[in-house]
């Protein structure tokens, strides 16, 4: 399969963008913005309130059984409630109530009622991303990809701006204020958006196709049945698979995005709050390299050798993480640089990737399989840091560079079938 030059200008992105796809970029900001900035002092201020380095890691595994569960009943529910309506009531569970409840305290308890309800967002992701990309040619779903993570990952530039409110008025009325903020804007952004979502022509047919209105066993099964036909007969896809599924484990306990980011560089590298605020904007700076400069020029590079890079990459950063001295505020800047590089390359790339080696009505399952794989794995990779970060920090960018490894080996695995296939899958 050849791509005609999915990367384009970003002053363009929006103009290539139609229907849906250009609707949920268009309205992104709005979700991307607030949750960057509070999630990154979110686990410091569950800490302010008492939860311990242990109960970090419990509260992860919780999610990630939550997820499970979530992730397991997914596929079913988008076909039957259909992608819009699964998109509005998923996304005010998962993204716009646990901002409220945070607010309430940073307690253990709280905050595992409001985990529990995050990880709601595997239902609401799967819905999210059909509703987006499913009407969409395949250059628009890998431009849709890179301008969805640009505007996610652009707020945390703004992070240190948090860090000086943090200095100013403490760490946890900072963080209550962008919560609740967090939660008026999640929750407008939710209403206003499903007005302008049209349901996609997939999940039109499979609502008028649906014998009755009741929810059978029949129905939870069909779509991961349909799926796993699908993974057996197409071997690109199910690596891909497969290797989606290590990255969103390292996702959760290794990036920007898990509850041990900040507490590192304070726990490991004996930095202040208020300076770790920089390394958060350096982190999104760097995924913004890599998403605007790195990944157009990368163009006419196999899409998997892409892939490759932006894993080595972000090995390399992983490692200079676990080694560089502490206090070293520099050092600790030039790590998360490159991390975030690597970090950059990989995830535009490998949501592309999962979207265009799938196709027809096995989507839906096959997302949900994924989110189901990287839930049960994950909740075991959190057990195991729960258990070894407070006696070694570092435990967590070590696990995390042996996941990325499998991952290179995963996509070695499919260039070589391609080779002996003559088939490629090219940026172009």
């Amino acid at each position: 399969m050849r791509l005609k030059n999915p990367f384009v200008p970003v002053k363009n992105y929006i103009m290539r963008l139609e229907g849906n796809a250009r609707v949920c970029i268009a309205f992104h900001p709005l979700w991307g913005i607030p949750y960057t900035i509070y999630f990154f002092y979110l686990s410091l201020y569950m800490k302010a309130h008492g939860v311990t380095d242990s109960q970090l890691g419990f509260l992860m595994v919780v999610g990630a059984a939550a997820s499970i569960v979530f992730s397991i009943a997914a596929a079913p529910l988008v076909d039957n409630l259909g992608r819009k309506k699964s998109t509005f009531i998923f996304d005010l569970l998962s993204s716009a109530l646990p901002p409220f409840i945070y607010a309430i305290s940073g307690s253990f308890w709280v905050s595992l009622i409001a985990i529990i309800l995050t990880n709601a967002n595997k239902v609401m992701s799967v819905a999210y991303y059909l509703v987006m990309i499913e009407d969409a040619d395949d250059k628009q779903r890998l431009v849709t990809f890179n301008l969805f993570n640009i505007i996610t990952i652009a707020a945390g530039i703004f992070i240190p701006v948090a860090g000086i409110f943090v200095e100013r008025f403490g760490l946890v009325k900072t963080e209550r204020f962008f919560l609740i903020f967090s939660g008026i804007s999640m929750t407008l952004l939710i209403i206003v958006r499903n007005y302008f979502l049209k349901e996609t022509t997939a999940g039109t047919e499979i609502l008028k196709n649906k014998k009755s209105a009741r929810f059978s066993v029949k129905d939870a099964v069909k779509p991961y049945a349909n799926s796993y036909k699908y993974l057996t007969t197409h071997p690109v896809a199910l690596v891909t698979v497969i290797a989606n599924v290590i990255f969103y484990v390292y996702y959760i306990v290794g990036t920007n995005n898990s509850l041990y980011f900040a507490p590192y560089f304070i726990d490991g590298l004996k930095l202040e709050p208020a300076v770790i605020s920089v390394l958060g904007a350096f982190y999104s700076a760097g995924m913004l390299f890599a998403m605007i400069v790195i990944n157009p020029l990368m163009q006419k590079v196999n899409i998997f050798i892409s892939l490759i890079v932006g894993a080595i990459v972000n090995i390399a950063g992983l490692v200079l993480l676990v080694v560089i001295p502490g206090k070293s505020l520099v050092a600790a800047i030039a790590s998360v640089v490159l991390t975030s590089v690597g970090f950059g390359i990989l995830k535009s790339v490998i949501d592309a990737a999962l979207a265009i080696t799938t196709e027809g009505k096995a989507r839906a399952g096959i997302y949900s399989i994924s989110n189901l794989l990287s839930s049960v794995l994950g909740m075991i990779a959190a057990g195991i840091i729960g258990i070894l970060y407070p006696g070694n920090p570092a435990s967590v960018y070590i696990m995390s560079a042996i996941m990325l490894f499998v991952v290179i080996v995963c996509f070695v695995v499919v260039i070589l079938w391609e080779k002996k296939n003559n088939n490629t899958h090219r940026l172009l």
